[in-house]
């Protein structure tokens, strides 16, 4: 594993935490599992990149893959309900988008 690119990932990840605060809020507590995994997974992560351990480095990349995957059942379904509220998503949704990607890089580099 990359510390770079895992260190890229908890920054994203945090401003993931703080553009999804104000989505969080509006849907209630539909996100919550969405949010646990979050904070899950950029506490994982920083304990990675303190320890370096690659069984700690892999469970964050789980965490982070899980914590992009749990968002779309619920977003989705606002989306079908509330279109017109989608520019409010769209920062916490291209975060989510980067994340995987940066998960995915954190497998194979």
């Amino acid at each position: 594993m990359n510390e770079i690119t895992m260190l890229i990932s908890s920054a994203v990840i945090f401003g993931s935490l703080l553009s999804g605060f104000a989505t969080f809020r509006m849907t209630g507590m539909r996100l919550m599992p969405h949010f646990i995994l979050l904070i899950l997974s950029f506490i994982s992560s920083i304990i990675y990149l303190a320890i370096k351990n690659d069984i700690v480095g892999y469970i964050a990349i789980i965490l982070q893959i899980l914590s992009v995957l749990s968002i779309c059942p619920t977003i989705c379904n606002i989306l079908k309900t509330q279109f017109q509220n989608s520019a409010i998503y769209s920062a916490h949704l291209a975060m989510m988008g980067m994340l995987l990607i940066l998960a995915l890089g954190n497998i194979f580099i």
